[in-house]
């Protein structure tokens, strides 16, 4: 090999910065000196070189350390997947450039190397995402440039670490007549249309014969020691996502001064912030209150447009809005059955829609190799839901105060009490014998007792001391008795006690209930996930299939008869809808979650905004907006149904205030100004009479 090629004096750019000179001049002495130790024992010519020192350049400045890099290669190539790298493959104009890629970037030990080729053998899989891509692209025989690339993306596209938002850098060796921006229009294009793959960089070398590789020693550098490296953006100058023509972002320069021209960014971030009004077509699945259809319409052209709203439909609206995109509904799937999934998901796997929203939840590896998740936005979980217990009646509390057993202990104190005061009245004691007539009867003695009990003055108090202590008894008993009593008639009123809560499988399996099941999702908890439902189903007698979500809701929350496995949000909304006020006493889940999921929305495999979707979404969710708007539409809900908006409690319970104390209040003191005028009349009519007594008295004495 030519020493002359490795003593080159290297020159800078003057607009670089010193530490750029320094490290760019530290890298290619770093590739100069592994190229003359990787490639003594194989004869490169100029073009493959530059190649080979361009790519390593690029994998150096752009492809994250210890991250796999993926490399691949038609399918002509021999059998290497399982080959030693240190190990030449077969002799033939590209591979023995790509021996020397594989060498130089093996012997740097920055990147764990994967080698793909289609139908030979591959690598285990991973669920990893890869994020470096180098693509090496030649006419094979009876073959095109077209069915070469596809060949190389479907076999990397089936795998679970297929990425297409990362980083490729493909290198075309193809020595067809093809100018090289044609060219690599023509691979960005195919890129784009088969796996949606925009951050790519096209590396063309020059195209003329073969070459000695001291013809590299001349002072200038002319069109064949230039490598073209060309990009595309599919958002620029209004057009949406549309392939446009590519553009030259840099060339490698391989003479005095071996390095790139512009020394540009390689790979640019190529999704905008405005999107200037590109629409992009949504579909949509899902119930209410997730995915609520508003409004449809047939506009000028005769297309249906529909208008959605709903919990999963405002966080993308927010974001559309906020990216300057225009969403364009597909008619929506309003409901969850297995066939209208795989409608939906049809649809976006052949490009008729574009992102995916509704009751999306984060689905199993194998079905998101195929599609693209964004964040999990919001928590749907599946509860066995039955109908809250109801509140028991006043009037029915007001004998369950006390327990049987004290009712009938206070009626024998009072009867024993009754016997004690006529027995202390008749006695043959001289001390009772002047007691009153109205303790010597025994109906006399039950009344005043009854009087006492119900906090009643009595007509005439006890004279000798035995009596009037027995009567201080009977009034301490009757006050406490009393005053607990009243504390717990007034607790009643105001928050009345309930029945008792279902709170397990095995409750509401001895319970009246009627369990309402569906027959997808009983199969599901009973074979997968909840086995002990097997039990409970068999043993259940009362049960009904619900084919119609909406009635069975309905159902448990007007007549409280029914229980079934449900979404506690979506049983709000319809309790809302219903016009139904104290929802979360109408309902009560079981504190298990049979089921929890997070809604995404989904995007074809690919899709360059992802990235995006996700940063504005991660905003949505830590403003509390997501909260904000389910508390709004359970407002406007309820206003909704203002016309049959009713109290569930039927005027069998009141809130106890001060106004039910008022007519109390009033009556004491209309009592107390009535007994105190009659007590003033009292005495002044005792003052008259005494008067008049003594008037008499002094007249007869005269």
């Amino acid at each position: 090999m030519n020493c002359q090629l490795f003593c080159m004096p290297m020159h800078f750019s003057l607009q670089m910065g010193e530490t750029e000179m320094f490290v760019s001049m530290l890298m290619l002495l770093t590739a100069l000196s592994l190229a003359a130790s990787a490639l003594t024992d194989m004869t490169l010519i100029t073009d493959q070189l530059h190649t080979v020192l361009c790519v390593w350049t690029v994998a150096q400045r752009y492809f994250p350390p210890g991250k796999p890099l993926v490399l691949s290669m038609p399918q002509t190539t021999p059998d290497v997947a399982r080959r030693a790298l240190s190990d030449l493959l077969p002799l033939s104009d590209e591979l023995w450039m790509v021996n020397g890629i594989l060498r130089m970037l093996n012997e740097g030990t920055r990147w764990p190397i994967e080698l793909f080729r289609p139908n030979g053998d591959e690598s285990a899989d991973t669920s990893v995402l890869h994020h470096s891509y180098i693509l090496f692209m030649w006419n094979e025989e009876a073959r095109n440039l077209n069915e070469t690339l596809e060949n190389q993306l479907d076999n990397l596209k089936n795998r679970r670490s297929w990425n297409p938002r990362g980083s490729f850098l493909v290198v075309a060796t193809d020595n067809s007549n093809v100018p090289a921006h044609l060219l690599a229009a023509h691979i960005c294009s195919i890129l784009w249309k088969v796996a949606s793959i925009v951050n790519v960089v096209v590396l063309i070398p020059n195209q003329l014969p073969y070459r000695p590789l001291h013809a590299a020693s001349t002072t200038k550098a002319p069109a064949a020691d230039r490598q073209n490296l060309y990009t595309w953006f599919p958002f620029k100058l209004g057009k949406c996502g549309e392939f446009q023509d590519v553009i030259l972002v840099d060339e490698w320069v391989f003479e005095s001064n071996v390095t790139f021209t512009h020394n540009a960014d390689l790979y640019p971030a190529k999704v905008p912030k405005n999107f200037m009004g590109c629409p992009i077509k949504v579909g949509a699945i899902g119930i209410i209150p997730y995915v609520i259809m508003t409004e449809n319409f047939t506009q000028n052209d005769g297309s249906t447009a529909y208008k959605l709203t709903g919990l999963t439909v405002e966080i993308f609206k927010f974001v559309c809005e906020n990216l300057n995109l225009t969403y364009i509904f597909l008619p929506p799937s309003l409901n969850i059955e297995l066939e209208s999934y795989l409608k939906v998901l049809t649809e976006i796997e052949e490009s008729i829609s574009e992102v995916l929203i509704g009751i999306i939840p984060l689905m199993p590896a194998v079905v998101m190799s195929y599609f693209d998740f964004t964040i999990p936005y919001f928590p749907c979980s599946l509860k066995t839901i039955v109908p809250c217990p109801n509140p028991i009646p006043g009037t029915e509390k007001l004998f369950t105060t006390f327990s049987l057993s004290l009712w009938l202990t206070i009626g024998l104190v009072l009867l024993a009490t009754t016997a004690v005061f006529w027995c202390a009245s008749n006695g043959p004691y001289r001390s009772v014998r002047n007691e009153t007539q109205t303790y010597r009867s025994l109906s006399n003695c039950f009344q005043n007792v009854w009087a006492i009990f119900l906090a009643v003055s009595v007509p005439q108090q006890p004279k000798n001391f035995n009596l009037k202590f027995l009567f201080l008894l009977n009034v301490c008993f009757s006050f406490a008795i009393s005053t607990v009593f009243q504390a717990f008639f007034v607790y009643y009123l105001v928050e009345p006690e309930y029945e008792k809560r279902i709170e397990s499988l095995d409750e509401l399996l001895h319970s009246d209930l009627v369990y309402g099941h569906y027959s997808a999702l009983q199969h599901f908890l009973t074979t997968v996930s909840h086995p002990e439902f097997v039990t409970f189903f068999e043993r259940k007698e009362r049960k009904i299939e619900c084919v119609d979500t909406h009635k069975c809701i309905e159902r448990m929350i007007t007549m409280k008869d029914m229980a079934f496995n449900g979404d506690p949000l979506l049983v709000t909304y319809i309790a809302r809808e219903l016009g139904k006020v104290d929802v979360g006493k109408l309902f009560c889940p079981f504190d298990e979650t049979l089921i929890l999921m997070y809604e995404t929305i989904v995007f074809k495999k690919g899709n360059p905004i992802l990235d995006r979707f996700n940063f504005l979404m991660r905003l949505y969710l830590e403003a509390g907006l997501m909260e904000k708007f389910w508390e709004k539409l359970q407002h406007v809900t309820s206003l909704r149904a203002e016309g049959r908006f009713r109290k569930g409690t039927g005027g069998m319970f009141f809130a106890f205030s001060f106004s039910h104390l008022k007519p109390a209040f009033v009556v004491l003191l209309v009592g107390t100004v009535v007994s105190s005028v009659v007590f003033i009349g009292e005495l002044i009519v005792n003052c008259i009479w005494k008067r008049r007594g003594n008037n008499r008295i002094h007249a007869v004495g005269e």
